[in-house]
């Protein structure tokens, strides 16, 4: 049965294993128990020319957790371990289980770090905060730090839009139930790595 498109995070609890970033897989690739290739293959993914639907090794794509798979943006990211450095990634693929394999790609803009990916996408598309974010992370400070003075607290953000990243913090601007945009500095990654948002991959009417 195949999987409905456009698999987008929406909750703190969507992604359990974060590793260094994300990889943007190719439409077909393979995935290997260790890091060369004549090591045993553990799935064999081919979604070429599939928009609506994906198969993996016949059965349901869901088998394999892209953090988000967005076909007519051309997106389908894994969660990375590991990357030694020789083209070869340990990627995440089950996001349930902590399963992981090796893919080799050779093309080194495929792979974003967590600033890069909110850069690439999250500049075109904008972000939205997680559902279950807690209140007292929805605030925008007057600077990078959570001892600053607190410009507004957040309720029902219909949009963000953000112009720089630095560390852990990203000058925002969002629009909350009113049509007036409120900018400030908001924590856009915990300490431990966790994010408290992700792309919008839906562009503003």
């Amino acid at each position: 049965m195949p999987a409905k498109a456009d698999i987008i995070p929406l909750s703190t609890k969507s992604i359990k294993y974060y590793g260094i970033g994300v990889l943007n897989m190719p439409k077909s690739y393979v995935v290997y128990k260790y890091p060369y290739t004549d090591s045993k293959i553990i799935r064999e993914v081919n979604y070429d020319g599939l928009k609506k639907s994906a198969i993996v090794n016949s059965v349901d794509m869901r088998k394999v957790s892209y953090v988000a798979y967005v076909p007519d943006s051309d997106v389908a990211l894994l969660t990375v371990d590991l990357n030694p450095g020789n083209d070869w990634y340990c990627v995440f693929l089950d996001q349930t289980t902590g399963e992981t394999g090796w893919v080799y790609n050779d093309n080194k803009s495929d792979f974003y770090t967590y600033r890069r990916m909110f850069y690439k996408w999250g500049k075109k598309y904008g972000i939205r905060l997680f559902n279950d974010l807690p209140k007292e992370e929805k605030v925008l400070y007057a600077k990078e730090d959570k001892s600053s003075q607190v410009l507004e607290q957040l309720s029902y953000p219909k949009f963000i839009s953000f112009t720089v990243i630095r560390g852990n913090w990203l000058l925002a601007s969002a629009n909350d139930m009113t049509k007036q945009a409120k900018v400030g500095w908001f924590n856009w990654r915990n300490d431990d790595g966790t994010l408290n948002m992700f792309p919008n991959f839906k562009e503003q009417p």
